[in-house]
């Protein structure tokens, strides 16, 4: 296939009229497809239980069909939402359309395709570098955080290096991905996003996709691209089918079993966990390792290898490969049961979120049966601050800036003002302010062009994703602390914030994504406003 046919296929795909993409998948009855609803249902309240878990969309098919799905207040069905890592595994199945096409092998040296972004002077480990390294993050390079938040020029930057020990071990690093992104492009002569937009999403009816750019203008294929859990679902899908959808042959058999094939042990770096955290893991690893005695199954052993930028997970009864991003976003395939699992939302670990689909929903499956728990009285909706509306502290605060010492997430300054019975926060970090309008008691859902709340700290972030971006907010006194809640709900990410004043002085509490490396305690001033 030439660049021209590929062009030609690209432009008819973007000019295609919008279809279903929410209900485009047929839908089924647990029974109907051999599973006891009661399974599902016990497997969802699991899912929600977790005091930091937020768990904003699940889809799960059966041989085809959606058996269960629910999308958590305020989020919706129709909200894109961010795979961050996830995403790695949609490049991978770019990068196997473009070895289909012709375009380039997976044994191709690297240095053939961006010689221009390489040092002069060719170590012999860069020099030996291959697209399938990089498929397998096996390129004897670590990860360098720095590249994405002040260069301009990653490439350039990431080939410096050092690299060593290429081919012998995975070492997880974004830039693998974003390396053979930029490759897809210029063989294919086009954006990534439009190239898999042709080749893959408009034969699925997939037509609300995007992808955030980097700064030389190619996807941020390590984490940027957002889609419907629908969308989700349907790529599951397609890799379940190993690239066949109605009859059409969009992605190769070989390379769908290419990609979920372990290449390598997987080197995971856990998490840094606070007390409680620990607390509850160590229980955890109690119970399952007296239910590894029967099983065989070690529960540290969540991502037992890596595939072509996939995760393989070896469990006893029930192999699976998935695409898995930050805050656990899943795209889980489990061929024996037939079956496309897809989660998105903030977990603090979703190597336990893999515990909970092995032990709560596959293996219930295979085995027909369930451990019969009482019903739980769980809401699926995401819960709004509770508390009062207004505080005599708010007289104050009106008139003030909370000036805030320095901390870990940036922040200069927090002001609170009032909008009719709603209340606007405005906080400010090196990248400017963040606004947010929370009702008292219920969401405000707020649709503008100005930034929403996200983690990633990139040059330029949020370049190439689509406006306006629509939040959620909620806020309630309780006492005298100022609680806020915010969701980015096109996004995913959220802000959990506490204000309590004293005297002249303010003690704030924020976390993001209930991610403890992303959370302070800060000591800040009240002063007049200017």
């Amino acid at each position: 296939m030439t660049r021209f046919h590929i062009a030609l296929i690209s432009f008819l795909a973007i000019s295609l009229a919008a279809v279903a993409q929410v209900g485009d998948l047929p839908r089924s009855t647990p029974e109907a497809q051999g599973v006891d609803p009661a399974i599902l249902n016990h497997f969802h309240d699991v899912m929600t239980s977790s005091p930091e878990n937020d768990i904003h969309h699940i889809m799960i098919l059966r041989h085809g069909k959606v058996i269960s799905e629910y999308h958590a207040s305020p989020y919706r069905a129709d909200d894109l939402h961010l795979l961050y890592s996830a995403s790695k595994t949609i490049t991978a199945l770019a990068v196997g359309c473009a070895i289909d096409d012709g375009f380039l092998k997976v044994d191709d040296k690297v240095s053939k395709y961006l010689r221009d972004k390489m040092p002069a002077t060719l170590s012999p480990a860069l020099d030996s570098l291959t697209v399938r390294n990089l498929l397998t993050m096996s390129t004897g390079r670590e990860q360098d955080f720095s590249i994405f938040e002040g260069e301009a020029d990653w490439l350039t930057s990431w080939f410096k290096g050092p690299f060593s020990g290429v081919g012998k071990e995975t070492s997880y690093d974004s830039m693998c991905t974003h390396v053979l992104a930029t490759i897809v492009s210029r063989v294919t002569g086009q954006r990534m996003l439009d190239y898999v937009k042709a080749r893959i999403l408009q034969p699925l009816h997939i037509t609300q996709a995007d992808w955030e750019m980097a700064p030389d203008s190619v996807e941020i294929a390590g984490w940027g691209m957002r889609l419907h859990a629908e969308s989700q679902a349907k790529l599951g899908q397609l890799m379940l089918q190993e690239g066949n959808w109605e009859g059409q042959q969009l992605v190769s058999s070989q390379w769908i079993k290419d990609m979920s094939h372990m290449h390598f042990h997987d080197k995971v770096q856990k998490p840094k966990l606070s007390l409680w955290q620990s607390f509850v893991r160590s229980l955890r690893r109690v119970w399952h390792t007296f239910r590894s005695w029967f099983t065989g199954y070690d529960v540290d052993d969540y991502y037992k290898g890596y595939g072509y930028q996939t995760r393989i997970l070896h469990q006893p009864l029930a192999e699976s490969f998935f695409a898995a991003g930050y805050g656990g976003q899943v795209i889980d395939v489990i061929r024996r049961l037939d079956m496309v699992v897809v989660i998105n939302g903030r977990s603090v670990d979703y190597g336990g979120e893999m515990n909970d689909i092995y032990y709560h929903l596959l293996i219930p499956i295979i085995n027909n049966e369930w451990e019969h728990h009482a019903t739980k009285s769980i809401t699926y909706d995401i819960d709004v601050p509770h508390g009062e509306a207004s505080n005599p502290w708010e007289k104050r605060l009106f008139k003030s800036r909370i000036m805030l010492d320095g901390n870990r997430l940036n922040i200069s300054s927090i002001e609170v003002n009032p909008q009719g019975e709603d209340r606007l926060f405005v906080m400010t970090d090196k990248r400017g302010p963040l606004r947010a309008i929370a009702a008292h008691g219920e969401w405000r859902l707020t649709t503008s062009d100005e930034r929403p709340v996200y983690i990633m700290e990139c040059r330029e972030p949020l370049v190439g994703i689509q406006r306006p971006f629509t939040s959620a907010a909620a806020y309630a006194w309780q006492g005298d602390t100022l609680t806020l809640r915010l969701d980015w709900l096109d996004g995913g990410d959220n802000r959990r914030m506490r204000i309590a004043p004293a005297g002249d002085s303010a003690r704030v509490f924020i976390i993001d994504n209930y991610d403890h490396l992303l959370a302070d305690t800060i000591i800040g001033t009240i002063q007049p406003r200017p």
